[in-house]
């Protein structure tokens, strides 16, 4: 079973979309916000600075970023209270470069295909092959009246997504981050 409950930014196009996804053996019908996350993604980079993400994932939780940053990058760019949560309670940290990877396959600048498949690979709800599976069909359901082009570009994005992403290995003293004046905007 499965359940979305969608919190959106009143700029619409642009704005902040927050997907609070549930996922179960039974039956789901609570409406509200989740509080404590298994799984965060953050679809663009500049939201590290604007927003609290990751002090709501469970200890041992996962941690998704799209950026292009390496693990120096991701040193200086992050802010210092986002490194120690990471650090402390244990997250599982991943980046992947989904914007590149888009406009490799000709998608542009949309992501969405390419991070939703690295969801399902990263977060484990179904079997790697039952994901796929259903992605793909949809994905040919949805665009098949766009041309077989648009329906092989989305399904590369979806096996580009089950396998582009990268683990960070957190550094240990992440746990110590202190804010700094000069903290970079990558």
């Amino acid at each position: 079973y499965a359940q979305g409950y969608f919190a959106y930014d009143s700029k619409k196009s642009g704005g902040v979309t927050i997907s609070h996804l549930r996922f179960g053996k039974k039956p789901i019908k609570s409406t509200y916000f989740v509080s404590k996350a298994d799984f965060v993604a953050c679809h663009n980079p500049s939201y590290v600075d604007k927003y609290d993400m990751v002090s709501d994932v469970k200890p041992g939780g996962t941690f998704l970023l799209n950026c292009a940053w390496d693990v120096e990058e991701l040193d200086r760019g992050l802010p210092a209270k986002m490194k120690r949560t990471i650090a402390k309670i244990d997250i599982k940290f991943y980046t992947i470069d989904a914007t590149h990877i888009a406009m490799e396959l000709g998608l542009g600048n949309r992501t969405n295909t390419i991070l939703q498949a690295s969801f399902f690979s990263l977060a484990g709800v179904l079997p790697k092959d039952e994901a796929i599976k259903y992605m793909k069909d949809a994905v040919t359901k949805k665009f098949s009246k766009k041309g077989q082009d648009i329906v092989d570009m989305n399904h590369k994005a979806i096996d580009a997504g089950f396998g582009a992403y990268t683990k960070v290995d957190v550094p240990a003293d992440w746990k110590n981050a202190v804010d700094t004046a000069a903290h970079e905007k990558i």
